[in-house]
């Protein structure tokens, strides 16, 4: 089939433009024609909160070839008709548009109106039905908006095929895993070297946060939880690496007094992908302690390094984990709860690396690419 993409994608950055990479190359290697509709400017420069929205690293090699096309500018509609006249001239069989906040939802819906009229299917890939944050009364017009009873919304979490169910979508909803990335775009590290270049001694523990910090991703929680970790038990190290979206003043004084002095590192900055497996190869396990939360791609990126994860109990997470063999889960914002997380790792607990790949393996990419053409009736290449 023609499938259309709309979503950002390389040289944009961040965890929606990996997603649309993932889907595409496997969409490809599934025979199908792919073109991807991506956007000139994604977020207003006033309203980002980063450095920069591009990706530090080259252009995947996998990419090459790939028909796109940078033409939505989130505050110019006139681009929207422009960009949807682009994609409709191509007459995809499908259209899936990525959905993550409400604020791309007009530009979305101009492009999934063009592309209805036109004959093609309307499936909408989920992420989030509201915000993360922000008052969900003042989005919710705008997350309604664009959806109809013919398409499709997939979502990766229950909780947010609830949540859309809530806001009275009128589509079919469908949940599916969050898929690990493939194996081809994941680098497993030289554990030993990793550790070294991080300087942790024999039988030191690396407790791991990857991600952007905001103040739902609970890294404040973390802090006090590491501050209280007990004298016995195996050395430790904790590192927090991921660009801050929030003042890191309190967190910068509470790593320069004991007990966390010396003892956590923070890597402020967006990752390039050679460094999150640096890191990874190094960790004991990749601590999660979101006060709320949809899904988390960084829990199947955890999965396809082998590493186990410590997180919440808040949407989709607690699927996405199988308690004592892929990770550990405690309540949000509970600091004693994650202190015993943290101590039972020190004494002994270690998770299951064959648990962890049949997770990976329960959430494929070409198990997403099959979920969708079946979903819109159509016939998958080596059916």
């Amino acid at each position: 089939m023609r499938l259309a993409i709309v979503g950002p994608i390389h040289p944009l950055r961040g965890g929606i433009a990996q997603h649309t990479s993932e889907m595409t190359l496997a969409a490809r290697s599934r025979g199908h024609e792919v073109r991807v509709l991506s956007y000139a400017r994604l977020y207003p420069s006033i309203a980002f909160p980063g450095r920069t929205q591009l990706d530090p690293d080259p252009e995947p090699a996998a990419l090459r070839g790939i028909e796109r096309s940078a033409r939505i500018d989130s505050c110019l509609p006139w681009s929207w008709l422009r960009a949807a006249g682009w994609l409709a001239s191509w007459r995809p069989d499908v259209v899936v548009l990525q959905r993550w906040h409400p604020f791309f939802a007009p530009a979305l819906a101009t492009v999934a109106r063009v592309l209805r009229r036109r004959g093609s299917r309307v499936v909408w890939m989920v992420h989030n039905a509201l915000p993360h944050e922000g008052s969900p009364l003042l989005w919710r017009p705008l997350a309604k908006l664009g959806y109809a009873a013919e398409d499709l919304c997939l979502t990766h979490a229950g909780s947010e095929r609830d949540a859309l169910a809530a806001l009275g979508v009128p589509s079919a909803i469908r949940h599916v895993p969050h898929p690990a990335p493939a194996a081809t775009t994941v680098s497993r590290a030289a554990e030993a070297e990793a550790r070294a270049s991080l300087g942790l001694a024999d039988g030191e523990l690396l407790f791991l946060f990857v991600g952007y910090v905001r103040e739902y991703k609970g890294v404040d929680v973390l802090l006090a939880a590491l501050a209280r970790l007990g004298a016995v038990g195996a050395p430790w190290r904790a590192v927090i690496a991921g660009e801050w979206y929030v003042d890191r003043d309190a967190a910068d004084r509470s790593i320069a007094s004991p007990p966390l002095a010396g003892r956590v590192r923070i890597d402020d900055r967006y990752l390039p992908a050679e460094d999150v497996a640096r890191y990874m190869a190094a960790a004991t396990a990749v601590v999660l302690p979101y006060r709320s939360g949809t899904q988390s791609g960084v829990v199947p990126l955890a999965y396809a390094h082998g590493r186990g994860v410590v997180t919440t109990r808040v949407g989709g997470l607690p699927e996405a984990v199988r308690e004592g063999e892929t990770g550990l889960l405690v309540a949000p914002d509970d600091v004693s709860g994650l202190v015993a997380a943290l101590e039972r790792i020190r004494q002994g607990q270690r998770f299951d690396p064959a648990a962890i790949d049949a997770m990976c393996a329960r959430a494929r990419w070409d198990a997403f690419v099959r979920t969708l053409e079946v979903a819109v009736g159509g016939r998958s290449p080596d059916a």
